[in-house]
């Protein structure tokens, strides 16, 4: 699967990575500085995001490797922290991926963002060099991220809770450009909502219910769109 700077594609997966690569630098870095901040080397920040990319259950895995806790705990909360990707599996075009090791790897590099972007492009859009690119410049930037606030936490302390805000931002803006391209997908309107609403849940039901009413809100979605083109 090569690449070219002048193939179309490859050009639509720069600009459909740019807006998560630029949350993603500055996310990567307040993972780097709590992995040094727990007394970590920091060359395991490189290591940490390319086999643990995970965003939130990367933050987690520090505390937890720190604290040496069991691998079955560890295997437990990442279960129930990512459970979430089994949804994001009912609509993602990973079929348009034919390359094993790139299905593997996109397997691998599914994240919230990635999922947001890629998922929102009308099937016709897309292609396998368009979604890999897009996942390999995203997991770049939060390796490139995360190893640069290793580098730099213990040089330069910086209040990490400045960065808590950065991946609400993220996928607010990212929600605003999916309603912008495609105004008239209800749905957008709908998950924004949804989330909105869950704000007003416990912290521990915010997103099991979340995501329960997004899943059956796209499957009442696409039985109504059955119905309509029969």
């Amino acid at each position: 699967m090569a690449f070219s700077i002048h193939d179309s594609q490859i050009r639509a997966g720069l600009r459909d990575s740019f807006a998560v690569t630029l949350g993603y630098i500055p996310l990567g870095a307040g993972m780097g500085m709590i992995l040094t901040g727990a007394g970590f080397d920091w060359w395991w920040a490189p290591i940490f995001s390319v086999f643990i990319y995970a965003g939130s259950m990367q933050y987690l895995m520090v505390p937890m490797i720190a604290a040496a806790e069991p691998l079955l705990a560890i295997a437990l909360a990442t279960f129930l922290i990512q459970f979430r990707h089994i949804f994001y599996g009912i609509s993602f075009p990973l079929d348009l991926v034919k390359n094993r090791l790139a299905k593997a790897y996109s397997v691998h590099a599914l994240t919230d963002e990635v999922y947001a972007v890629i998922s929102s492009r009308e099937r016709t859009e897309l292609s396998e060099r368009r979604i890999i690119l897009t996942q390999i410049l995203c997991h770049t930037a939060w390796i490139s991220g995360c190893t640069l606030g290793a580098l730099l936490g213990l040089a330069f302390p910086v209040d990490i809770r400045i960065l808590n805000f950065v991946l609400t931002a993220l996928l607010i803006v990212l929600l605003i450009e999916n309603y912008k391209a495609n105004p008239r997908r209800l749905e957008i309107l709908i998950a924004g909502g949804i989330a909105v609403g869950a704000l007003f849940l416990p912290s521990d039901l915010m997103l099991p219910i979340a995501l329960t009413g997004f899943t059956a809100m796209l499957v009442f979605a696409a039985q109504f769109a059955r119905a309509a083109d029969g």
